[in-house]
């Protein structure tokens, strides 16, 4: 493995309260920090509250580096700053994951190999190891066994678990669908196993339930559908249990509903959480079981809560501008944090922007 030394109380209620919420919600009080340039970062949020950022960018000759910063909570600078070197500049979303207190390990998507990064002094120095072929990635995390599921975008959609160390297989060995059937992906934990969404002319879902090897096809099994019209799904799981959200565009109309996925398998009741048109959607859910939805609609970036998924916030304001597109956000214990590079694509030299996220509302 190669070392790299671093440098350096409204509740969810009927539409009509929602569509004066939209109108009425004031912009956040801080505005976004900027980080540095690049694509697609990932982010991450420790105990402290410090939120751990990486992000692709280019460099001369057609090579690449992994960028990697800090933000302390209540700031909106890098404190820490690491460049590691990379052969290309990659494609896919960057992940990044806190399995311990000093450690931080990144998956970097290039385009021929998958880098996973490890740090054991805090993010000071990274070793590697090549997971195989992955480009693509979306989503990557530890799993209710201990081990880093990782699910990749690239159709057909894959998905692919490794130890902790990286040993595993060489490169993603489950498929999901066909290329048509994965233009919307997303990866979230689901009691002791896992749910995979993916869109296309309709968004279905695959379910591994925990209790054989996730990297055989024969151990996932079809899940619940979200049925034609309903796109752009993108699901968290935790305390509260597994969300769905998702976008119906239907007779000229375009709302946003979140779902919870049961433990028997059934999608529950569809609650509507606003009636923008957003052009991305990003979900998580906290270690104590809150969660956050975050959106952009007319440039403005917006944000629904709930502490246990049983109740939303109308819709508030962050902030205006700063081109909130292909979002990231983490929550932690008290907060969390959002990252965007203003950039649906793979690849160019963007603004890479955070913003911090408020707590779960109050009962």
């Amino acid at each position: 493995m190669t070392t790299v030394r671093g440098v350096g109380a409204l509740r969810f209620a009927a539409p009509t309260v929602l569509a004066v919420l939209a109108i009425a919600s004031p912009a956040a009080a801080a505005a976004p920090g900027f980080l540095g340039t690049g694509h697609d970062p990932g982010v991450a949020v420790d105990a402290a509250g410090t939120a751990h950022v990486a992000w692709l960018a280019e460099a001369a000759g057609g090579a690449g580096t992994l960028e990697y910063c800090q933000v302390p909570r209540g700031k909106r600078r890098c404190t820490v700053r690491t460049s590691v070197p990379l052969e290309d500049d990659g494609f896919g979303k960057v992940q990044v994951m806190l399995p311990a207190p000093g450690t931080v390990q990144i998956v970097a998507p290039l385009l021929q190999s998958t880098p996973l990064l490890t740090s054991v002094d805090g993010g000071a120095t990274f070793a590697r190891r090549d997971l195989g072929e992955g480009p693509a990635i979306e989503a990557a995390f530890y799993d209710a066994g201990g081990a880093i599921s990782i699910m990749s975008g690239s159709g057909p959609a894959r998905y692919g678990r490794y130890a902790p160390d990286g040993t595993g297989p060489a490169g993603l060995p489950v498929e999901f669908g066909d290329a048509l059937e994965s233009l919307d992906t997303t990866l979230a934990p689901f009691g002791s196993g896992l749910v995979a969404l993916f869109s296309g002319a309709a968004t279905r879902s695959v379910i591994f339930s925990g209790t054989s090897d996730p990297n055989l096809q024969q151990s996932w099994v079809e899940g619940p559908r979200l049925g034609k019209g309903r796109t752009d799904p993108t699901a968290a799981g935790g305390r509260s249990g597994t969300y769905v959200a998702y976008v119906q565009r239907r007779n000229g109309r375009h709302d946003t509903y979140v779902r919870r996925l049961r433990s028997s398998a059934r999608f529950g009741t569809a609650r509507r959480v606003s009636r923008e048109d957003p052009t991305d959607l990003a979900l998580a859910e906290g270690p104590r079981g809150n969660l956050a939805l975050v959106y952009p609609a007319s440039d403005d970036a917006w944000i629904v809560r709930s502490r246990d998924g049983r109740r939303w916030t109308g819709p508030r304001r962050l902030f205006r501008g700063h081109e909130p597109a292909d979002l990231r956000i983490v929550l932690g214990r008290r907060g969390g944090w959002m990252v965007w590079d203003g950039d649906a694509g793979n690849a160019g030299s963007n603004p890479i922007r955070i913003a911090a996220l408020p707590g779960p509302p109050r009962r």
